[in-house]
């Protein structure tokens, strides 16, 4: 995915060669076809080839492979709602209970209905799943199964520190993809103008 990114990113670069070079020559049928196509591929080449370096960037980042959740209870220690009813997205602040780690905060959202908005107050215990190798990565259930019910019966901890929150890394993936898409887009455009140049270069 990645590489395609890439590809696309360098045949925008030889459409807007094409688009430079269309315009030195407008007066011939040849230009008028090379400016036309290349401004109308360019730009959506170029928002496709984008994307897939975007997200061939984050399916390669370190670290976020296949998830492993387990769950947890975690205490509501605050609760903003926000959006219309009867669905109300919440924005919890948790403390994460994982067995056998120490428990962490961590901020996480939700879709709850208007009715269910009881169970979901700040000191209210909820079922949660968690990754531990992304302990941002945290899933409120609306409903706890069989298990989650018993550990929130069970639940006893106190709230974590603040220096315990769990925060996702910097996305520095989308960085070096914007980097990347900008080198092929300019090495396309080089390339591209060589041969259209030569070839149209003695009737400039």
């Amino acid at each position: 995915m990645f590489l395609v990114g890439v590809v696309l990113c360098a045949l925008m670069g030889a459409e807007l060669g094409a688009v430079l070079t269309g315009a030195l020559r407008l007066g011939t049928g040849v230009g008028v076809v090379l400016f036309v196509v290349g401004l109308n591929l360019a730009p959506w080449t170029g928002l496709v080839g984008g994307a897939l370096l975007a997200a061939g960037s984050r399916r390669g980042r370190p670290g976020e492979g296949p998830a492993a959740f387990r769950t947890a209870p975690a205490r509501i220690e605050s609760v903003q709602a926000g959006g219309e009813a009867p669905d109300l997205t919440l924005r919890l602040d948790l403390t994460v209970a994982p067995e056998g780690a120490p428990a962490y905060r961590v901020h996480a959202r939700t879709v709850v209905n208007i009715m269910d908005l009881d169970d979901f107050k700040a000191g209210r215990i909820v079922q949660v799943d968690h990754d531990p190798a992304r302990p941002w990565d945290v899933r409120v259930r609306r409903r706890p199964d069989a298990a989650g019910a018993t550990l929130i019966a069970l639940a006893k901890f106190d709230r974590a520190p603040e220096q315990s929150r769990a925060t996702p890394p910097p996305r520095t993936g989308t960085g070096r993809a914007r980097r990347v898409g900008g080198y092929a887009v300019l090495a396309g455009f080089l390339v591209s103008l060589w041969p259209l140049l030569t070839l149209w270069g003695p009737q400039l």
